[in-house]
């Protein structure tokens, strides 16, 4: 409730009233839009339960405080929220150890551009009761580092810590208008107990109107036009896409683009950047190709680099990558930009390039790339027919049949060991790991799920990426926040990327090979759906490829129950 404050305000903020400093920020945090607090308790911010109860008590916006029993989860729920809506929402963690047991969710965040606010208890500053919020009891010492910031400075956009409850509006407005500003990314907020304590009146309230985030560049004409002289006079080109799907719109654009000029497009789907049956589909095959064109993509090809006569084009919002601090990939047009907003424009120009010589080329390439997609086909149902029928279970198989009960109700999740975009995957489906770590779509997808809860949320991952997601945890909140989503493990009993790099280097000849790959082996591997079991959700495990079918329609049938499920694919022999 606004309220006449006794000095001058500032042009642009009003005065409201609260009691204590954390009901100010709970004002902010509600007035962002935020719908949801992903929590972790602890001694330094447990004053948000009373404020948020209190406000909704007392008839105020309030979002809802969703209590999550392990700090990555939360992170990783505040981010699939935030890919589903494109709307910030706040992870609340518990001082540094809360900071440092969120673990490998910070990359992720980070390498996917997840606009998430991340606050986080400090330590109090005073231990003799000098102000509200003291240090009370002995963990306080134990819990002040020198910078908690840095903990995670390296994976955050901005970081700051809040000095005064006075200007805490303020510092909040600015911690979403960055993280929500492209290239979106987390930021890392830390609050002293004396300063969520501090006793007040009112306080000072700014509204996000007033401090919205900054609009994307628009691309350079000049290196828009010559990125489409290259396409257009290129007799091999190709588009390889990562990230771009985060905006839906641009999926049809990268579509009509590749129709109309008969484009190949290799997309490394971490998001739904292009249809999975498309004729244009085609593999990069970089050691043939003229002209590349790079959108939205941190790590474009592997090993071999084109040919150096090849012509080289990058769209991005960080077209040379800054994020990264080696990245080497040569670029000859990079161009900063919206790739959702640019790649219209790049059509239009190369419109206006065709000469009848160029269009007989398209015409030619699309009649290629047709016959291509034909072949492709028949190998993929081959393929299918075989693992249909295939003991131990195929992965191929396991995708299969995810892919025929996915429709454009679905939301696919996966971290490696993927179930894969479907055939009917609308744009702005598809959330897949886009970093290193394991253990991600999970919680994520319980996030996007509490986003969305009249989607079908199917996540997967390895049994290595289960058990880094901290499963109970996930089970737990997702149970007590009516968030059901189904989990398939895809379970080969190792770390398989562990355990390929040592077959390269010594395969089984090795000590390590000969010792059954210790380090890599996750052998006698656990019960996981006896663990679903254990904590309310429906869990089978499978064995076989006829059973498959009919455990996944039990699994969906527990999702409409409002239970989740996990199903446990054994994809080697017992």
């Amino acid at each position: 409730m606004a309220i006449k404050n006794r000095k001058p305000l500032p042009s642009f903020a009003s005065a409201v009233r609260c009691s204590e400093g954390h009901e100010l920020i709970l004002h902010a945090i509600a007035a962002s839009g935020v719908r949801k607090i992903f929590f972790c308790g602890g001694t330094d911010n447990f004053h948000f339960m009373e404020s948020v109860a209190r406000f909704r008590a007392q008839g105020l916006e309030t979002p809802d405080l969703v209590t999550v029993p392990h700090e990555s989860d939360a992170l990783y729920m505040g981010m699939g929220y935030f890919q589903w809506t494109r709307r910030p929402q706040v992870v609340l963690l518990h001082v540094d150890s809360g900071t440092i047991n969120a673990g490998a969710a910070w990359p992720e965040a980070w390498h996917a551009g997840a606009g998430v606010v991340v606050m986080a208890g400090r330590t109090p500053w005073t231990t003799k009761n000098e102000l509200p919020g003291a240090r009370s009891v002995p963990v306080h010492w134990q819990q002040e580092v020198y910078d908690q910031a840095g903990i995670v400075r390296q994976y955050t956009k901005w970081d700051y810590e809040l000095k005064t409850a006075a200007n805490a509006s303020l510092v909040i407005r600015s911690a979403f208008r960055i993280a929500a500003t492209e290239p979106c990314g987390p930021v890392y907020v830390t609050l002293p107990r004396e300063v969520t304590a501090a006793k007040m009146e009112r306080g000072l309230h700014y509204r996000p109107e007033d401090f919205p985030p900054a609009t994307a560049p628009a691309a350079d004409p000049a290196a828009l036009g010559e990125a489409a002289r290259l396409l257009c006079e290129a007799q091999n080109p190709v588009i390889l896409v990562k990230g771009m799907g985060r905006h839906p719109e641009a999926v049809a654009a990268l579509v009509a683009l590749a129709e109309r000029f008969a484009l190949p497009v290799c997309s490394t789907d971490v998001t739904m950047n292009f249809p999975a049956l498309h004729w244009a589909r085609s593999a990069a095959d970089i050691r043939r190709r003229d002209c590349i064109l790079v959108i939205d993509h941190d790590v474009p090809w592997i090993g071999a680099d084109p040919p150096r006569t090849t012509r080289i084009i990058s769209m991005d919002l960080d077209p040379v990558r800054l994020k990264q601090p080696l990245w080497g990939f040569p670029v000859h047009v990079p161009i900063t930009c919206d790739s959702a907003s640019a790649l219209p424009l790049l059509a239009g120009m190369m419109e206006r390039q065709l000469t009848p010589a160029r269009r007989g080329v398209i015409r030619e390439r699309k009649k290629a790339l047709e016959q291509a997609h034909r072949a492709a086909m028949v190998r993929r149902a081959r393929a299918i027919r075989r693992a249909s029928r295939a003991f131990p279970l195929s992965p191929v198989w396991v995708r299969e049949c995810v892919n025929r009960v996915s429709d454009e109700n679905t939301v696919l999740l996966w971290d490696i060991a993927a179930i894969g975009q479907g055939d009917r995957t609308p744009p702005g489906h598809v959330f897949a790991q886009y970093a290193a770590n394991l253990g991600s779509s999970w919680p994520r997808a319980v996030g996007v799920k509490m986003a969305a809860p009249e989607k079908t949320v199917i996540s997967s991952g390895g049994d290595g990426c289960t058990l880094f997601a901290n499963p109970e945890a996930v089970l737990w909140t997702a149970r007590r926040y009516d968030a059901p989503v189904l989990y398939i493990v895809n379970n080969n009993h190792r770390y398989q990327a562990v355990a390929e790099n040592l077959d390269a280097y010594g395969g089984d000849g090795s000590y390590a090979g000969r010792a059954g790959y210790n380090g890599a082996s996750l052998s006698p591997s656990p019960d996981f759906a006896a663990v679903a079991r254990a904590v309310g959700a429906h869990g089978e495990t499978v064995t076989r490829p006829e059973e498959l079918e009919g455990a996944l329609g039990r699994a969906l049938a527990a999702l409409k129950e409002g239970r989740s499920a996990l199903l446990d694919t054994v994809i080697v022999k017992p």
